[in-house]
């Protein structure tokens, strides 16, 4: 059985990775929302669930009549093997969707908004032998959560695909990314490349989703590197830790 907390019947896979591997959103957020104004503020003390890699969330998208709905679907581009559903991507690159045809086929069609309270991003930093002065060779992830000082909630642009599982068909959602602003990239020093998830500015809301008829380089320009100005929040987790995964390290 497949829940928004993920596949019941299998243990957690080592999957998780230092650029975005989490975020959270309003545990009601489908039910309450105003889908023509989904950034509105909601009071600190909602309920919000986390969001990781093969669990579902909520996902705001066109219905076939091209009006806003909500549809929950799993975070990842999954494959089967060994009798388990694993990760195979969950960020797509914005400056690879017109290229890949892995990629492109979804930027036409199949694009949507995750809506977020905050998300995460992992800061690689080396670890020492008892003595703490001998590097070990390895490093270990701290996990910064960015989160919107005043209360607003950010849209992630995300493409998704419908798949069949053993378990039944499933929707599956992946994560547009983008260059990593002046904020984050100051610690997320593990990604050479340096990236982030593709916040959407509001008015871009209705070119992503497709309500404007804009062309597809049109809309895929709307992916550009979000620059909080201050307004976001960023600090270090005090306990826990994520393993970097060298195969979603390059964000295909």
């Amino acid at each position: 059985m497949l829940t928004r907390r993920g596949l019941a019947s299998t243990a957690r896979p080592r999957y998780l990775v230092t650029m975005c591997g989490k975020f959270t959103y309003m545990a009601t957020w489908a039910e309450v929302v105003d889908f023509s104004q989904p950034l509105t503020a909601r009071p600190t003390n909602a309920p919000e669930e986390a969001g990781t890699p093969m669990r579902l969330a909520p996902v705001m998208l066109l219905d076939v009549d091209g009006e806003r709905t909500s549809a929950d679907m799993r975070w990842a581009f999954s494959n089967h093997a060994r009798g388990r559903d694993y990760p195979d991507h969950i960020h797509a690159r914005d400056d690879k969707l017109l290229t890949s045809r892995l990629w492109r086929p979804h930027a036409e069609a199949r694009r949507g908004v995750l809506i977020v309270s905050s998300f995460n991003e992992g800061e690689e930093v080396p670890t020492y032998k008892p003595d703490r002065k001998t590097p070990t060779g390895n490093t270990r992830t701290i996990q910064w959560t960015i989160r919107p000082k005043d209360g607003a909630r950010l849209a992630i642009a995300v493409m998704f695909r419908d798949r069949q599982t053993p378990e039944g068909p499933i929707r599956e959602f992946v994560m547009c990314t983008t260059k990593a602003n002046e904020g984050i990239a100051r610690f997320v020093t593990a990604d050479p490349d340096k990236r982030m998830p593709a916040v959407l500015e509001e008015p871009d809301i209705p070119l992503w989703l497709g309500e404007t008829g804009a062309p597809l380089e049109d809309v895929i320009a709307a992916l550009k590197t979000y620059e909080d100005g201050g307004a976001w929040d960023m600090r270090p987790q005090s306990k826990g830790s994520l393993v970097y995964n060298k195969r979603q390290g390059s964000l295909l």
